[in-house]
């Protein structure tokens, strides 16, 4: 008796990591800011035969109502997930209504996890989950704020570098770092396309901690597939690349 118990309870721990293991949740973690809290809000578009989208995007607020600057870029963010998901709502439930049944069970999955928040600088790296018929996809963006405007950031008010400049020192750490197979034909192209004065244009997914900047990249933004490329440049490493001012150490 004992016997089988025992096996039961192992049987049950199998069952409980395999699930655990299938259906991953993606959800935000701010926890280790004293101010900033999120709530993941979510939605199941569904119809008479099921489930046709989830989709979900952090929704930010303050503990007590302190740093209104933050929350209104914060809030801006937000607003616009909501709008392009209401969008695409709308057309995933009427491909559903003429009958696209290849659409269904798809998931569109955006959250946020805290990189740095301190009196300079909130940072948060936000990922994207979005799994359909074509298989599973990962983004990566940088919510990246002067901590005392309100301001987002772009990659060239932290670095002390040129568009140009930023791009050949990036290249060359990733080449370094993964060789020149995996970037493609053109990837400096690429690198430059993504730099730009306005935050809001930018498509650099670089995220700051009190230790350096990483950015994001993956093999897809090259040539094909969708292996994580990140490189991390440290302020103890080479300070004088970088606006002193967010600084902590250096």
């Amino acid at each position: 008796m004992k016997k089988l118990t025992g096996i039961l309870v192992v049987l049950f721990l199998m069952i409980c990591s395999l699930a655990a293991a299938a259906g991953p949740e993606f959800r935000s973690n701010v926890s280790a800011s004293k101010w900033l809290q999120v709530k993941d809000s979510v939605i199941d578009v569904t119809d008479k035969d099921g489930l046709i989208l989830k989709v979900q995007w952090p929704v930010f607020s303050s503990k007590d109502d302190s740093h209104g600057h933050l929350i209104a870029s914060l809030k801006k963010e937000s607003d616009q997930l909501r709008s392009f998901f209401d969008k695409d709502m709308r057309e995933c439930k009427e491909l559903a209504a003429k009958g696209h049944r290849d659409i269904r069970n798809s998931r569109w999955l955006v959250f946020v996890k805290l990189e740095r928040d301190d009196a300079r600088v909130l940072s948060l790296l936000e990922q994207s989950f979005h799994l359909d018929l074509a298989g599973e996809r990962w983004g990566y963006e940088g919510l990246n704020y002067d901590a005392k405007t309100g301001k987002k950031l772009s990659s060239l008010d932290v670095f002390k570098l040129s568009k140009e400049e930023l791009a050949d020192t990036l290249l060359a750490r990733l080449t370094k770092k993964y060789g020149r197979k995996v970037l493609g034909q053109n990837p400096r192209r690429m690198i430059l396309s993504r730099i730009k004065d306005d935050s809001d244009m930018e498509f650099l997914p670089w995220i700051m901690t009190t230790e350096g900047v990483t950015i994001h990249f993956r093999s897809g933004d090259f040539h094909a597939g969708s292996r994580p490329l990140p490189i991390t440049i440290l302020f103890r490493e080479e300070p004088e690349l970088f606006n002193k001012k967010y600084m902590l150490k250096y």
